[in-house]
């Protein structure tokens, strides 16, 4: 049963992209299917949870299942378009021994990632004493507002800045879901989730230069060290990272070639990524920006600033649902200007020995500072991939701005600069090695590459 509902969210999501556009490649739609699907299905039970619909294995089945039946009706009348667009388009003249190789080495980490994912037990700190038990209770309780473990008497400091009680609850109530079917562990999710990304990453990166340079980005991806280390875990940093990223890319995909399709999915993974985490307003708001300024140029009517505001939908609903159900807790965001020196210098030291980290991030920044310097002359000559190199600067800076901007309570700074925000910092690395394998140099080289050794090459 479990692996038929959670099958159902993938086909679920596989439709609702599928809507948007049956333009959007196949691998695209496999590869976001399950987190799109499953981000529609959490917040449908917040909702019944709401209006007090007990989260019972029946309620989580009829909402998939209604989920499934809306986006298949919605499709209904385009039928015909939709089973041709299931079509594989095959065309394997740039097929290589390069990318085979690449593609064996990726099979081979995830495989083994996944396998870790699965077989240990939850046992991280921060899912132990937040994610994964919230959704262990809630599943047990058949409620998210009025579990017992939000009581003030159970916990006395649950309304204290910081507090688990006001995190955004994508990720406990998607465990939440499993649980409710009986599952032993909740660990499947973020399995799903992290090889979902891998398929969606490369199917995007693909789209914006050829099929040997995607599979090197998605492969230097996914072989971050810290990255890869933390997907196995019950956290929300890798997979808010994945949305973030991609969302972003696909906004900045749409500003380069004007395709609607890619604006909408760029909004919707973006919005998903906020109901991950408050702060992935960072890229909500990095999107608007680019979007004001393709408004201005003219290039793009000024609806399309919808789209920046719609991804907040989650965030703001779930800030009025926490407020009706009491799961609020001391806000610490900074409101008033200020300036304060001391903090400054170290956010700003604590942003550059991060970024500079090879041990963390591998060589992704380092990569993407290489191809900017090889591509400075096509940069100031056409102005190449400065809409991804803008918008990678400018989400950066935002999130470092928020972190100034925030009273830290519960924790000093300096540890969350050392731990906190070094993993925020993954959402960068996919656009870090998008950036680097879309530079125009860098991408006249794998052309060269799929030109002299695939396979029209190799029979002339």
């Amino acid at each position: 049963m479990i692996a038929l509902c959670l099958f159902l969210i993938f086909l679920g999501g596989f439709l609702l992209i599928s809507r948007l556009s049956l333009s959007i490649t196949l691998t695209e739609r496999v590869g976001f299917a399950f987190p799109v699907g499953l981000a529609v299905v959490t917040f449908l039970m917040m909702l019944l949870d709401w209006v007090r619909v007990p989260l019972t294995a029946t309620t989580c089945q009829l909402i998939t299942v209604a989920v499934l039946l809306v986006t298949a009706a919605t499709l209904v009348p385009k039928r015909r378009q939709f089973l041709c667009s299931l079509q594989p388009k095959l065309n394997l003249n740039w097929f290589n021994a390069l990318w085979l190789l690449l593609l064996i080495l990726l099979v081979y980490v995830e495989y083994g990632n996944l396998m870790k994912t699965l077989y240990f037990p939850v046992y991280d700190r921060d899912s132990m004493a937040g994610f994964d038990t919230i959704g262990f209770v809630a599943a047990q309780e058949h409620t998210y507002s009025g579990m017992s473990i939000f009581a003030g008497d159970y916990m006395p400091k649950i309304h204290q800045a910081g507090s688990c009680i006001s995190y955004l609850p994508m990720l406990q109530l998607a465990y939440a879901y499993v649980y409710t079917l009986g599952a032993e562990t909740s660990k499947i999710i973020i399995g799903l989730f992290y090889l979902s990304f891998i398929v969606g990453f490369y199917g995007l990166t693909r789209r914006a230069s050829n099929p040997t340079a995607a599979m090197l980005a998605t492969l230097a991806t996914v072989f971050t060290p810290e990255m890869l280390s933390f997907s196995s875990l019950s956290i929300t940093n890798v997979v808010q990272a994945a949305m973030a990223s991609t969302g972003l890319l696909y906004i900045t995909l749409w500003f380069e070639r004007g395709a609607r399709r890619d604006l909408l999915l760029g909004t919707i993974l973006i919005a998903v990524n906020c109901w991950l985490r408050a702060e992935g307003i960072v890229f909500g708001a990095t999107a608007g920006v680019l979007v004001l300024i393709q408004c201005l140029r003219r290039k793009a009517s000024w609806l399309s600033l919808i789209a920046p505001f719609a991804t907040l939908i989650p965030t703001v609903i779930f800030s009025i649902y926490a407020a009706a159900n009491g799961l609020t807790s001391e806000s610490a965001l900074i409101t008033h200007p200020f300036w304060d020196a001391e903090k400054a210098s170290e956010v700003w030291r604590g942003a550059w020995s991060l970024i500079g980290n090879t041990q963390f991030y591998g060589w992704a920044f380092v990569a993407a500072l290489l191809a900017l310097l090889a591509d400075s002359y096509y940069i100031v000559k056409e102005r190449n991939n400065l809409c991804v190199l803008g918008a990678l600067v400018l989400s950066i800076v935002l999130y470092y701005i928020v972190l100034y901007h925030v009273e830290y309570k519960w924790d000093s700074l300096s540890n969350v600069l050392a731990y906190s925000a070094k993993r925020y910092m993954f959402c960068y690395v996919p656009m870090a090695w998008y950036y680097v394998v879309t530079c125009k140099i860098v991408r006249q080289g794998f052309d060269w590459i799929e030109r002299t050794c695939g396979l029209v090459a190799s029979k002339s």
